[in-house]
């Protein structure tokens, strides 16, 4: 057991520094300082360590918001990350990548508002996507891309308007022209962006069908004229840009992207047409003192709040051989199952010296990725305060 679990009042060897051989989770032991082999992805190191402490500056921004909204949610967001959920709080890197995490540690494994459980999620998600293309293409099926929304304004409430959004798409799929398709399958996932008309819920929907590519456009966009019927049926209304159906190519793109449109909106407010912004972009313009955008930001998450980022229907990750994997399992750091990976720093996790050590655990991460000088981060300037140098709100100080 290392130094800081024996309670010593001397800081452990850090790797960089020379002397302890540290722990692999395989059991063995890997020399100090080793170098991390021939596979590591070149990677923008100064760049990943600002983004991080962006998206932890983020999350204490979400957990302030819904502190008068959700209680249990902006504890579960204030945790997340930081408080420990075992006796043991470790720091691993993967010797295959040099990606570095911590294991033994809460996650909230919010989809929807945690810019730093999210990120994991939906890189989970994607990988299930694919799993899903290829297989649909060793079967034959088509698949087309359908896009299906609403008119909106200003006044519309978000929640609501999901809501009904969502019966107009379960009266749609009780429709004949519906259960006419030749339908093997679909995965939907919702989305939304708001703009100066308001907000703009979407579902994006990837259908497999049983019939030649060439016809499954022209059977798809058949619908249009029922999809505007089950929009006025629950007091919605659409014209063309309500409903729209793409190729195979536009289905592969959406998953050869899915999450990368997240990515970028955690680094950055970059507007959409209109001046249109996604949650991410909303939470990052609320954390810098929009407090338009906070308000906001608050009504996306509580009407985003239960809800799946995707949905399969019945038999489908079966067919394809896709695991159910829970948003739990998917948001943690530490791969439930990793490669071997070194063990290069264990806290208690009750102890005194994981709680001054978690106020520095962006810059720990970043040393154990750079083999950079750990104990130098483990002792040295705190996240919030690497955070105001980069001209930001010290909104990043675990709780008490």
């Amino acid at each position: 057991m290392l130094d800081s679990l024996q309670g010593h009042s001397a800081p452990p060897v850090c790797p960089a520094s020379g002397g302890a051989s540290l722990r692999s989770a395989g059991g063995g032991t890997a020399a100090a300082g080793a170098a991390l082999g021939n596979n590591v992805k070149s990677v923008d190191h100064a760049a990943a360590h600002e983004r991080n402490l962006s998206r932890f500056a983020s999350k204490w921004a979400a957990a302030n918001i819904l502190k008068n909204h959700d209680a249990a949610l902006s504890k579960r967001l204030s945790h997340c990350g930081y408080v420990a959920r075992s006796f043991e709080v470790t720091l691993e890197r993967k010797a295959e990548t040099g990606a570095a995490g911590f294991d033994g540690l809460k996650t909230c494994a919010s989809v929807w508002c945690c810019p730093c459980c999210s990120p994991r999620i939906s890189a989970r998600r994607k990988d299930e996507l694919d799993l899903l293309m290829s297989g649909a293409r060793a079967e034959g099926h088509a698949v087309v891309m359908l896009t299906l929304t609403a008119r909106h304004d200003r006044q519309m409430k978000l929640a609501p308007f999901l809501d009904a959004l969502k019966l107009a798409k379960k009266r749609l799929r009780q429709r004949r022209e519906w259960r006419g398709l030749p339908f093997v399958g679909s995965v939907t996932a919702t989305e939304t962006t708001h703009g100066r008309n308001g907000w703009h819920p979407h579902f994006h929907e990837i259908l497999l069908l049983d019939c030649l590519p060439a016809d499954a456009l022209a059977l798809v966009e058949g619908l249009r004229a029922a999809w505007l019927s089950c929009l006025a049926a629950f007091g919605l209304s659409g014209a063309d840009a309500a409903f729209q159906v793409q190729s195979a190519q536009a289905a592969g793109a959406y998953v050869a992207k899915f999450g990368a449109a997240e990515e970028l909106a955690l680094q950055g407010s970059k507007r959409g047409r209109n001046g249109s912004r996604g949650p991410w972009q909303l939470l990052n313009d609320a954390r810098d003192g929009d407090a338009q955008a906070a308000a906001v930001w608050a009504e996306y998450a509580l009407a985003f709040r239960g809800r799946r980022q995707l949905v399969w229907s019945r038999g489908l990750k079966a067919r394809f051989g896709v695991g159910e994997t829970s948003d739990d399992e998917a948001a943690a750091e530490v791969d439930p199952a990793p490669p071997a990976a070194e063990v290069l720093r264990a806290w208690a996790g009750a102890g005194e010296p994981w709680r001054a050590a978690r106020r520095r655990r962006v810059a720990l991460v970043h040393a154990a990725e750079t083999g950079g000088d750990l104990r130098a981060a483990e002792y040295g300037l705190t996240d919030a305060e690497r955070w105001r140098r980069l001209g930001g709100e010290s909104l990043i100080d675990p709780p008490d």
